[in-house]
């Protein structure tokens, strides 16, 4: 956008991203009120209650899901010491989520946090030996197969005396990864599919297994607790009929899930958000699932008009030329009261694509601020299927 343009309108670049979706361009997040207070005192619940630990989102589309999503996962979690992954429409295996989460770490840092841990806790000798020259030392003497295979046995036996998991076979999986860094210094998505050959998870282990790298993450990072906000599984609300394959892996994830996010062996976090349909057809396929949370789901609803104008002066102040802050209105170049119709301010995601064409397509002679007649024209050209001069949606 011309840079004259910009400056007439009093901004430095355009505050509002043309999809909608996803973190604002701004990195300014802020939910309604009322939302964001009842995020933080199931939050607040959670950290000093026992129970499952699963809070599930359900809106429509455009409604804000994401938005809240990222500002919990960039505010609320660090605040509170929690370790937050987000995983945007993984697949409905287990083994996706296992996947993505250790390729976002990285094998170097997991291998890391492992030993670390390990060497700890260790107090015999020939264990100890292993552990006292540094972690780059320790894999330069890897890379020699005979002593790899030396080695992985020892820190096998760390593992479990640290206490990150108490099972043989999964103690192994974990040794294996470290000392297996130098000939494969990355994970590979077969890594985490049991029955694969040279896979990471034991067959029949997968949850276990799971939660001893939650186990392990949580230590090795320091935090409180470690959280996964999950948006959508695979778009599940889209399919109004799952297979039963894909029904049933996606039933048989949620419950794993929510089964570690009551363990009280790893302090674990399940933030979930879901469409009304796809709410509604996991209900159909497992009612007892759904009633396990039902007091932790929060419901979005559509945005008042209070709530829209606070979701434009936050993002438009992060873009507002330092030289003019004091010297406009909050809004400007929009009036200083929403002049958008009912169905484009109570929806965030159309909101946001409406302001940004407001901004976009301003010229040397448009009127300021915008007048209705602009922003209705703006309106019109989006979402024609909601004017009041088209085919108009009740």
């Amino acid at each position: 956008m011309r840079t004259d343009i910009l400056q007439k309108l009093w901004l430095d670049s355009n505050p509002f991203e043309p999809s909608a979706t996803g973190e604002p361009l701004s990195g300014v997040l802020s939910p309604p009120n009322a939302l964001a207070e009842r995020m933080e005192n199931l939050f607040s619940v959670h950290e000093t209650g026992e129970g499952v630990k699963a809070i599930v989102i359900v809106g429509e589309y455009g409604t804000g899901k994401t938005c809240l999503l990222q500002w919990l996962h960039g505010q609320v979690c660090p605040r509170r010491q929690i370790k937050s992954f987000y995983f945007d429409n993984p697949g409905v295996q287990f083994y996706d989520l296992a996947n993505m989460l250790l390729r976002t770490i990285g094998r170097k840092d997991f291998a890391k946090f492992i030993w670390e841990l390990a060497g700890s806790k260790v107090n015999v000798s020939y264990q100890r030996t292993l552990f006292q020259s540094g972690f780059e030392e320790y894999l330069s003497n890897a890379s020699h197969r005979r002593r790899q295979q030396d080695m992985t046995s020892p820190l096998q036996d760390a593992v479990k005396i640290a206490g990150i998991t108490t099972d043989e076979e999964i103690a192994h999986c974990l040794a294996r990864i470290v000392t297996d860094i130098v000939k494969k210094p990355y994970f590979e998505f077969r890594d985490f599919i049991p029955q694969q050959k040279g896979s990471m998870v034991p067959e029949g282990e997968e949850a276990p297994y799971f939660r001893a790298i939650l186990k392990t993450i949580s230590q090795g990072t320091g935090a409180k607790a470690i959280a996964f906000l999950i948006d959508e599984f695979e778009e599940i609300g889209l399919q109004k009929r799952l297979t039963k394959r894909a029904a049933h892996d996606y039933l048989a994830t949620l419950k794993r899930l929510i089964n570690l996010a009551q363990s009280q062996q790893v302090d674990f976090w399940i933030i979930l958000s879901m469409t009304p349909d796809a709410y509604e057809i996991t209900k159909e396929l497992e009612p007892s699932l759904i009633e396990r949370v039902s007091d932790q789901t929060i419901k979005i609803d559509t945005l008042t008009k209070k709530d829209a104008l606070k979701l434009m002066k936050s993002r438009i102040a992060a873009a507002r030329l330092k030289k003019m802050k004091e010297s406009t209105g909050v809004l400007f170049p929009f009036p200083d009261d929403v002049l958008f119709r009912p169905s484009t301010y109570s929806n965030p995601r159309r909101l946001v694509k409406t302001c940004f064409r407001a901004i976009a397509q301003a010229d040397a002679d448009v009127q300021l601020p915008f007048t209705k007649e602009y922003l209705y024209k703006i309106e019109d050209e989006l979402y024609p299927s909601l004017s009041p001069t088209g085919n108009a949606k009740p």
